[in-house]
């Protein structure tokens, strides 16, 4: 796939946006990789959650690492939460492979709008 350099530019700006939500919220920069990744670059549904799975692994390192080394993680709640979530993340890759991506585009919203009104109350 060949980008334009402005597209290119639109991806950096939108990239360091998303780390920054990540970092700063603990989450959320994957959303905004997603829906960049459709707008900008035209990606499909499937192929856009999949990619800011794999751009996003890093940056939750790093910004794991930070908060690791400020003394800011509590290990009893890490060390469950963290096997639900590789049983739950391998789960969800597993079914998003399988998945039509016009499926794959209406749970995408369906989850975003019902954290956005669990966030809200």
């Amino acid at each position: 796939m060949s980008l334009s350099t402005k597209n290119k530019w639109i991806l950096v700006i939108f990239s360091a946006l998303s780390g920054f939500v990540n970092g700063f919220l603990g989450g959320g920069g994957g959303v905004i990789v997603v829906t960049l990744l459709l707008s900008a670059v035209k990606l499909n549904q499937k192929y856009a959650q999949a990619t800011a799975l794999l751009v996003i692994l890093p940056l939750t390192v790093v910004s794991a690492a930070v908060y690791l080394l400020k003394g800011l993680v509590d290990w009893t709640p890490t060390l469950w939460v963290t096997l639900g979530v590789v049983v739950g993340g391998v789960l969800g890759a597993l079914l998003l492979s399988k998945l039509k991506s016009n499926v794959a585009k209406i749970i995408f919203a369906v989850v975003l709008i019902a954290g956005g009104i669990k966030m809200l109350f």
